[in-house]
């Protein structure tokens, strides 16, 4: 009797030190941010809301974990950072945005919106642009579920 309990106090014992550990499917972010968009090209949006000033703050990083633009405010708000190669485009939007384009050197490129963020957040979207060309602009537009523009820059 004896016997038989060491062996099963044994093997529950060796079926617990080789069982590996449980690990997200989700990546670590900065510390408090949430995890808010992956992009095509495996970039990841961080957002992180400021309960006492207010102010959201976004993170861009490739595909590395390297940070490679921000953007902190209050919004209505648009950051860019980055290399000319793939700049980032970060956007705090106004209340009821759903949509957002950024028109870049004669590209269109529409940006991710954010989630998992509380309903009362401002919304937030984000993209990478491609490379700069040596003429042209940019400009922004969001639009609201209508389709009506609710900023421009």
């Amino acid at each position: 009797m004896r016997v038989a309990a060491v062996v099963t106090v044994s093997l529950a014992l060796a079926g617990c030190a080789g069982a590996e550990p449980e690990q997200s499917a989700a990546p670590d972010g900065p510390n408090g941010y949430t995890l808010s968009a992956s992009l095509d090209d495996g970039s990841i949006l961080w957002w992180d809301g400021g309960d006492e000033s207010g102010l959201t703050d976004l993170i861009l990083e490739d595909p590395d974990g390297r940070m490679f633009a921000s953007c902190l405010g209050t919004g209505p708000l648009l950051c860019l950072g980055g290399p000319e190669a793939s700049r980032g485009a970060l956007v705090i939007a106004p209340a009821g945005a759903e949509r957002a384009v950024m028109h870049w050197y004669g590209q269109d490129v529409e940006l991710v919106r954010g989630e998992n963020t509380p309903a009362e957040a401002p919304p937030v979207f984000a993209g990478v642009m491609p490379p700069v060309v040596p003429d042209g602009a940019y400009s922004l537009e969001v639009f609201d579920g209508a389709g009506a523009v609710v900023m421009a820059q």
